[in-house]
């Protein structure tokens, strides 16, 4: 009897996608160069956004980094091995346009896996690290003597990535140039609705529900008078959100996203031995806005805080930077715990992105990708 060759099962091709969707980017990259069918269903815009879909709700952040700076480099690290494991790698991430390495980059935001960059001479990037491809935004000029204030986001009305800048001048204050740029269009273009009158804005644009969010001040000194103000970016009109009732002293509100949610860092009182973090639960609704918590600060001041970065949901601690210290603060007992850095000495968390294959590169440009 002659033995019989079982024939290799044919698998359909929705289980496939549902198989290759839930692989990492780097597997995938691979597996982009074993076929020309695989090449094209991994690049496809529909896989793409399955492949996004399942990786941004992962309950365990598997494909979660947080990307830190330290002096003018760099670095990353996996979020899941900040949360679940005692000692963390941190990775060196190569730069693109190589030629400014030694530039200040500042981090504008992340949204989808791209990360907005920006350096003390206006130069703009859009960079997917994940998939080492990188876009360097159109130059415009600009008067040396000025304050520029940038919001990155995605429009999911148009399906397009947006850069929101906000130019002041020496002397012109309060007044205000206002353009955005459309990664499908290539271009700037000037907006027809200005902010509110008197209206100044500070940091990077912290992006929820379509919208960009600043926290802002109508004065001339920096912690007084602070509310909030967003643009939609689908129709570039600006509002004021309702801020949070803090209490009846004026202070500084850090702006934040916990979860899918605005949220708010106050530090008002005096003493400042404490922060009291708020969440707006449902958008637009000012009655929505919750006091979650209240963290004792460790060492520091509470003037020393960065910013909330992130809620674990299943084990109630939240990831906190004071100083240039990370720390998990637990929201039942209040301890704190220190997550160890193996070969890092020190740095600012300035996003925390994920992996993706969306690609800051159109189809019809040159490629922009580097070793």
């Amino acid at each position: 009897m002659k033995d019989s060759i079982l024939p290799i099962p044919t698998l359909p091709p929705e289980l496939i996608t549902e198989i290759l969707s839930r692989l990492p980017v780097k597997s995938l990259l691979r597996l982009k160069c074993v076929s020309k069918s695989l090449l094209a269903l991994i690049s496809s815009p529909e896989f793409i956004k399955t492949h996004l879909c399942i990786s941004t709700n992962n309950k365990d952040y598997a494909n979660h980094r947080l990307l830190l700076r330290y002096k003018c480099l760099l670095k990353d690290c996996s979020l899941r091995s900040v949360l679940y494991e005692s000692v963390m790698e941190v990775s060196h991430l190569n730069y693109p346009m190589t030629n400014q390495r030694k530039t200040f980059w500042t981090v504008v935001g992340s949204v989808n896996g791209l990360i907005c960059l920006s350096n003390e001479a206006n130069v703009l990037c859009l960079w997917n690290s994940s998939i080492r491809k990188y876009k360097k935004f159109p130059d415009f000029i600009t008067h040396l003597r000025v304050r520029v204030v940038y919001g990155f986001g995605y429009d999911e009305f148009h399906d397009d990535y947006k850069v929101v800048r906000c130019v002041y001048y020496d002397g012109s204050w309060p007044s205000v140039d206002v353009k955005i740029y459309s990664l499908k269009d290539d271009s700037w273009r000037s907006i027809c609705y200005a902010p509110p009158d008197g209206v100044r804005l500070w940091g990077s644009g912290m992006f929820v529900n379509g919208k960009l969010h600043w926290a802002n001040n109508t004065g001339p000194v920096r912690d007084k008078g602070w509310n909030i103000i967003c643009i939609d970016l689908a129709d570039d009109k600006w509002e004021k959100v309702e801020q949070p009732c803090c209490g009846e002293e004026e202070g500084v509100l850090v702006l934040g996203v916990l979860g899918n949610n605005l949220s708010v860092i106050s530090k008002d009182n005096h003493l400042r031995t404490h922060i009291d973090v708020w969440v707006m639960k449902e958008y637009g609704v000012k009655e929505s806005w919750t006091k979650m918590f209240t963290v004792k600060c460790p060492h520091s001041p509470a003037s020393s805080v960065f910013k909330a970065l992130f809620l674990v949901s299943n084990k109630d601690e939240i990831l906190l930077m004071f100083g240039q210290n990370f720390l998990l603060y637990n929201l039942k007992d209040g301890s704190i715990k220190y997550p160890k850095f193996n070969k890092f000495v020190s740095g600012v968390v300035k996003a925390i992105y994920v992996e993706s294959l969306v690609s800051p590169v159109l189809q019809h440009e040159p490629r922009t990708q580097y070793e």
